[in-house]
């Protein structure tokens, strides 16, 4: 009886065995797979914010586009202002001219005919 009951004791200590390293190789498995599905979830992550990040690439030349555009409208619009400014300048100028002579004129006028 003595020998059944070794065999029977090491049958069950090699079907214990067994057992233990069969659930350590679905642990080992599971945690394989649950890394796997993280590194995709990473994956897609990373993707995804790669697009959103090419997006606001995009967004920002645009915007620096528009402001280079803005710019060369300021500079032209203030080159106008300056031609506009000194062809201002230029009438006030004959302005005061034409207004010295007339008053020379007139002066002189008074100077010959002092009753007109």
């Amino acid at each position: 009886m003595s020998t059944a009951l070794i065999v029977v004791i090491v049958v069950v200590v090699l079907i214990v065995l067994a057992l233990l390293l069969l659930m350590a190789r679905r642990r080992r498995e599971e945690g394989h797979r649950q890394r796997r599905v993280e590194a995709r979830a990473r994956g897609a992550e990373a993707d995804r914010r790669g697009g959103r990040a090419a997006e606001l690439e995009d967004e920002a030349q645009r915007l620096s586009a528009e402001a280079d555009r803005r710019h060369e409208e300021a500079d032209a619009k203030r080159e106008e202002a300056r031609r506009v400014e000194t062809d201002a300048e230029q009438r006030a100028r004959a302005a005061r001219e034409e207004r010295d002579a007339a008053t020379q004129h007139a002066e002189r006028a008074r100077e010959v005919d002092p009753d007109s």
